[in-house]
């Protein structure tokens, strides 16, 4: 039975995907914040009959003491690991002139820190599988935006971060790849509006117009935008391949998206999104 660890699946991109492995035969562990979390996904699983197969450990994955501890129960559970999805993240919205140093730090620890770190901890046993490591970045980590700067330097690092763990890691036989998603209706986006909801006067008032953009985007973002099924079912065939793509992004329309970035200049692409966004 293979064995994959998936950060992150309190909601979203990672509960989905822990559900749908679980189903496929895997044997899944997976990392939440919260008690509450581990208990809604394991009676999930066991109303799926597949929680026999799942290991749901409560992490913080930018706390040392956590990941080792995480590193302890991989052990204890299999001699080896097949893959890796590193796909825990959040963002701190706000314009970059306004943001408090200390938010992006965060912002920087756990969308890259953070990652390296959970990353560093499994090597030894993706190295025994010669196994695969899915970094889970973002159209932002391509494309850059009003108002998300921080959330943007975090995923263009996780980017080259992972360029150059897929060619560091190749002699092992351990495959590195990207996913890029566009929106999808997941928690991240409503949880960073939340964070920005309250803070529209005094200083951020010149921003005021690009603070309500995002918390539209934020808005439809929670309720639209393509199935997290799409995103599990991505996961599940780059792990079926023997040669997956360096990066793949989803749905069709971010691929379009970022063809257009590769073809237009950068004045060009302000001008697109300045008017995207009514800046």
């Amino acid at each position: 039975m293979p064995s994959i660890l998936i950060t992150g699946c309190s909601t979203g991109f990672g509960r989905v995907t822990t559900l749908h492995l679980l189903k496929r035969g895997w044997r899944v562990i997976a990392t939440v914040r919260k008690v509450a979390d581990r208990e809604d996904l394991r009676a999930e699983a066991s109303a799926d009959g597949v929680a026999a197969n799942l290991t749901v450990v409560i992490t913080d994955i930018t706390q040392a003491d956590d990941v080792a501890g995480l590193g302890q129960v991989v052990a204890e559970r299999a001699s080896s690991l097949d893959a890796l999805v590193n796909n825990a993240g959040t963002a701190f919205p706000a314009p970059l002139e306004l943001l408090p140093i200390d938010e992006f730090r965060a912002q920087l620890e756990i969308n890259v820190v953070a990652q390296l770190a959970v990353t560093q901890a499994m090597l030894p046993f993706l190295k025994t599988a010669r196994g695969t490591i899915i970094n889970v970045s973002s159209v932002a980590g391509r494309i850059a935006s009003p108002m998300i700067g921080a959330y943007n330097a975090s995923k263009f690092a996780l980017e080259a971060m992972s360029d150059v763990l897929r060619l560091e890691l190749i002699p092992f036989g351990i495959r590195v790849v990207v996913i890029e998603p566009g929106s999808s209706p997941t928690a991240i986006w409503k949880t960073s509006g939340d964070r920005q909801s309250a803070s529209t006067g005094g200083a951020m008032a010149p921003y005021a117009k690009l603070i309500e953009r995002l918390r539209v985007v934020a808005e439809q973002a929670s309720q639209t935008g393509f199935p997290p099924q799409m995103f599990a079912d991505l996961v599940e065939r780059i792990l079926n391949q023997a040669h997956p793509r360096p990066r793949y992004a989803i749905p069709a329309a971010i691929r379009r998206r970022l063809l257009l970035r590769k073809l237009v200049s950068d004045r060009m692409m302000d001008r697109l999104i300045r008017r995207a966004l009514g800046w």
